[in-house]
């Protein structure tokens, strides 16, 4: 589906970000836009679920196809239940590389991410736990929201060949199978680049393509495990193959100004300075990417736009002479720019933090939607507006969303009757990172993937078949799978579909 993007005072916005010292936005060119690319190879990927709840495992693999330019990567964990930043840090990937790494659960209960890769990362050490207390859900178990969620990865600037050895390329490329990851120029990228000058001569440039990503669920004790591929973004254009240059230090230092934050981010609790931003919280999906995208405003539609579907539709087994478990995901990577979960709230109205932005004042607010804003597009219409959203148990959700199922026997073709008609009712999709059981007999009792962050239930009449979800006619930006598990004996199996999907309308 592509996008109507309304693009006022591009110029001035552009030129705002490119000279605050504290906006490491360049602008490359003056038009683009974001786009799913169907093979899978992006400037962004977006890992549709991680998680470590009961025996799982999750792997992940970056692989940075460009063979000429090394990428420089934020990589960022999101929780399921309110897209909360639960560890983040960066990538330097030389030409050609692939990084590597295993989410587990540690002795205490969070997730922890290992890796033995040679690849130079930021920290030099990303192995660690997941914790981050402050921006965390206090009122929970504070283990169990790093337990699952989805990942972010964006590539902040090309690494382009530079054959002196003292240049960053040269640390970051591989010789021998190891990188040097050491060396006053990784030491600079502690750096907050005032200029794209500034930047090119640290060794970064305009980013362009290239990564693609891929996933793997294991659980041990059940002896099943799930694969898929990230979703891969891109940018599309004028410009095609190169993005802004969005490379922010990987530091805590405070940045804080209203007018800042509001270009940098649509996310609420950031940009209407409900929780303090860093450094480190940047880039982020909402980020001006896409050459011509003035603000955040601008790339928030762009990017929901790109992912918008009007109807997702897949299969689901619970035959239990087959021992047979379905959960479906959905996940909602650009909702956390419409409204997000604020902890510190101390009333129950204030509790979600709704984003609206207006095009023609360039100011963000709590507001509804006015007449010329990106506010008033219907992606935000569907979420911020309190018709469209609802909480229970301090999770976000999408309420009413309709669907339908039918058994394997059902046929669409025309007829006088039916024997097995469809039922139509509608759920809430409860959390950003959404697991849906079917026939499970509700939310506590064991699944396919034992999700329990942000956990639906819904009950069929019918054992096996499949499911249609109705998002809308415009759609919204929704990604993720069927995964299935059954028995044949002593034997497990674990299988997952990716969703099948309609744009423009439902199935």
């Amino acid at each position: 589906m592509k996008r109507n993007v309304i693009a006022l005072g591009v110029a001035s916005a552009i030129t705002m970000l490119a000279g605050n010292a504290s906006a490491a936005v360049f602008a490359n060119g003056s038009a683009g836009s974001m786009d799913v690319n169907p093979a899978g190879i992006g400037h962004q990927l977006v890992f549709p679920y991680f998680s470590t709840q009961s025996d799982n495992a999750t792997l992940i693999n970056i692989v940075n196809t460009d063979t000429a330019n090394g990428k420089a990567l934020k990589v960022r964990f999101r929780g399921a239940g309110n897209s909360d930043d639960i560890y983040d840090f960066q990538v330097l990937m030389s030409p050609g590389d692939v990084w590597t790494a295993a989410v587990t659960q540690n002795a205490d209960g969070f997730s922890q991410l290992t890796t033995a890769d040679k690849t130079c990362t930021i920290p030099s050490s990303v192995n660690g736990a997941f914790l981050n207390v402050n921006r965390l859900d206090s009122t929970k178990n504070t283990a169990a929201q790093t337990r699952e969620g989805y990942i972010e990865v964006i590539n902040m600037a090309d690494i382009p060949l530079n054959a002196a050895t003292t240049s960053l390329y040269a640390k970051i490329k591989h010789s021998n199978g190891v990188a040097a990851c050491s060396g006053t120029a990784i030491d600079a990228l502690v750096n907050d680049f005032s200029t794209v000058t500034a930047a090119n001569a640290a060794g970064l440039v305009y980013p362009t393509t290239g990564l693609s990503g891929d996933w793997i669920i294991l659980n041990q004790a059940n002896t099943a495990a799930w694969s898929g591929s990230a979703t891969a973004l891109q940018v599309n254009g004028a410009t095609l193959g190169g993005a802004n240059l969005v490379f922010f230090p990987q530091t805590d230092a405070s940045i804080s100004a209203a007018n800042v934050t509001g270009l940098l981010t649509a996310d609420p609790l950031l940009n209407r300075g409900l929780v303090a931003a860093a450094s480190f919280d940047f880039p982020d999906l909402s980020t001006p990417y896409a050459p011509g995208n003035a603000n955040a405003g601008v790339q928030r539609e762009d990017t929901t736009a790109a992912l918008a579907v009007a109807g997702v539709a897949n299969e689901f087994v619970s035959d239990d002479t087959i021992a047979a478990v379905t959960d479906l995901l959905f996940t909602q990577p650009m909702r956390r720019y419409y409204v997000a979960a604020n902890y510190a709230a101390t009333t129950s109205s204030a509790f979600v933090a709704r984003n609206a932005y207006d095009a023609t004042t360039g100011a963000w607010s709590a507001g509804a939607a006015t007449v010329g804003g990106y506010n008033n597009s219907a992606y935000a219409d569907a979420y911020y507006t309190s018709n469209q959203t609802t909480v229970v148990d301090r999770l976000i959700c999408l309420k009413s969303v309709s669907f339908r199922s039918w058994d394997r026997e059902e046929t669409t073709t025309s007829q006088q009757f039916v024997i097995s008609p469809g039922v139509s009712t509608t759920y809430n999709i409860c959390g950003e990172a959404a697991v849906t059981s079917i026939n499970n007999g509700g939310v506590t009792t064991g699944s396919a993937l034992n999700g329990a962050v942000a956990r639906n239930n819904i009950e069929v009449p019918y054992t096996d078949g499949w499911m249609s979800f109705n998002l809308g006619s415009t759609g919204l930006p929704v990604i993720g799978a069927s995964f299935m598990r059954a028995s044949n004996g002593a034997v497990n199996y674990g299988f997952a579909f990716p969703h099948k999907t309609k744009t423009g309308s439902a199935f």
